[in-house]
């Protein structure tokens, strides 16, 4: 089916050059099952962009089981209204695609910007349906399951035909024209990360930790993920076996949600630390939850920019991570985290206990993962530079 061009395709905001007052429509269209970083980054540019500019209308799939409803629930918290479109574990792609087309026609929307596989697949097959400038941005290409990797494989296939494919991370955008976007169609659109301590004096910090059973002297560990396989929250448990062998004070905090944690609550169990590993479930606050922590450890097996590890910059703590996807973009070893080789469990252990052994080293760390997040990686820088792209997708033929 031959593809349907635009016609009077409104110009981008610019009162001075063309008189035209009204912001330019713009959907998103996301398939969520959990509320993680790729939610955060949306409602983050949502709510940062320059409405002057351009207006963005949220829309998701509406999946067995409600699993969307964190996130409608977190965007609602922040004002934002959320359209669902029809799905199942059938994979409704036409009666999606057509629902989507009927909100792209009531609303006026000029450009569909998809976020994730199923996305991309409804994305594009409303772009026959109904004339709108279509982009989408990569987050991260792995070696997932064989169901999963078939579903990237198409995928690579099916973004060719977006009017722009952008990149989550400079490690994303490369892996994409490997992939064979052509490196002159692909723009890389950081997440950007506003953020500020939660502000808390020590007396008040006793007091919280103290309601969460700690003492003076434990030291938290906590990392930020969903529930998935990439995430390697096994390896991070047997990690962290090790860690409190050696240092008995260190208590361990798993903030998220998804399909393993009943597998990991039993491998808690097995490793015997039920006493010293809490599962804190989804957190509406995580700031204020951060502040309680003193290490943040994240052993990913791949990753883009993750808003988790952002967020704990933000909040000053020291970083061990795997150097893996985008994360050296954002800490550089030594310098503001301290980055191990992917999948080298031992040299985590070594790397979070020789942290724990140089409180100053760890002060120093934090501080400069606080810089970096204030200085380098504004949301506003973001927002900016997704507005860009829009106003060049517009201009395109």
């Amino acid at each position: 089916m031959e593809r349907m061009e635009l016609s009077n395709m409104a110009r981008p905001y610019d009162p001075e050059i063309t008189g035209q007052v009204r912001p330019i429509p713009v959907a998103y269209l996301l398939h969520t099952i959990a509320y993680g970083g790729i939610e955060t980054v949306i409602l983050n540019w949502i709510e940062a962009m320059d409405t002057r500019r351009y207006q963005i209308h949220l829309i998701c799939f509406a999946n067995p089981g409600e699993t969307e409803a964190p996130f409608v629930e977190a965007a609602r918290q922040r004002g934002i209204q959320v359209d669902k479109i029809p799905w199942s574990r059938r994979k409704p792609l036409f009666k999606a695609a057509r629902t989507l087309a009927g909100i792209i026609r009531d609303k006026d929307i000029r450009i569909l910007h998809t976020h994730g596989w199923y996305a991309e697949f409804t994305g594009l097959l409303t772009a026959w349906l109904v004339p709108v400038k279509t982009l989408t941005t990569v987050y991260v290409w792995f070696d997932y399951d064989w169901r999963r990797n078939l579903i990237q494989w198409l995928d690579q296939y099916v973004i060719r035909y977006f009017d722009q494919v952008t990149a989550h991370c400079e490690y994303t955008r490369r892996d994409t024209i490997a992939r064979g976007i052509p490196e002159a169609e692909i723009r890389t659109l950081i997440c950007g990360y506003r953020g500020q301590p939660y502000r808390i004096d020590d007396s008040e910090r006793h007091r919280l930790r103290a309601e969460q059973g700690l003492a003076d002297e434990h030291v938290v560990l906590v990392n930020v993920a969903r529930f998935y396989p990439e995430k390697t929250h096994a390896a991070l448990l047997r990690i962290f076996q090790h860690v409190h062998r050696e240092v008995p004070a260190t208590r361990l905090w798993l903030v998220g949600t998804g399909p393993l944690e009943e597998a990991l609550r039993r491998q808690v169990a097995e490793l015997g630390l039920e006493q010293v590993v809490r599962f804190t479930g989804f957190v509406s606050d995580l700031p204020r939850l951060l502040s309680l922590t003193d290490m943040q450890v994240h052993p990913a097996a791949i990753e883009g920019v993750p808003l988790a590890v952002l967020a704990g910059m933000s909040a000053g703590l020291p970083i061990v991570a795997s150097a893996v996807g985008g994360l050296p973009e954002i800490l550089a070893d030594g310098r503001n985290g301290v980055l191990v080789e992917g999948g080298d469990e031992a040299a985590f252990v070594r790397a979070v206990l020789s942290l724990l052994a140089d409180p100053q080293r760890t002060r120093s760390l934090g501080q400069r993962t606080l810089e970096f997040v204030r200085t380098e990686y504004s949301l506003d820088a973001a927002v900016t530079q997704v507005a860009d792209c829009y106003d060049a997708l517009l201009a395109k033929r």
